[in-house]
């Protein structure tokens, strides 16, 4: 197995994967709940190379969609990803907060 330095690994000991995160970003998106919504949404983060921890979307009776992610990354990482969810078609704010990995 080798070792994946864009996803954070830092130690392949016994075969085993051990990734070492800066902390984590939740990224808030209010967006017209469009068909595509989750795709467009989830593709972004999949830039970051890691499954989010924690996935919602709430469609609201006005037309409009709220979508919550919870990933582990890099702070620089996020701030990137939350520029590119903010040009998506149809997304109307994305509010990102970021908290880092206590030592």
């Amino acid at each position: 197995m080798k070792a994946d330095v864009y996803a954070g690994d830092v130690d392949l000991a016994g075969g085993v994967r051990h990734a070492r995160s800066a902390g984590a970003a939740t990224f808030a998106v209010v967006a017209d709940a469009d068909a595509d919504l989750i795709a467009r949404v989830s593709a972004t983060l999949n830039l970051l190379n890691v499954s989010p921890r924690l996935f919602h979307m709430e469609a609201q009776p006005e037309g409009t969609a709220a979508v919550t992610a919870l990933v582990h990354c890099a702070e620089a990482q996020a701030e990137l990803i939350a520029r590119k969810l903010q040009r998506l078609t149809s997304v109307r704010d994305v509010v990102m907060k970021y908290a880092a990995a206590e030592s």
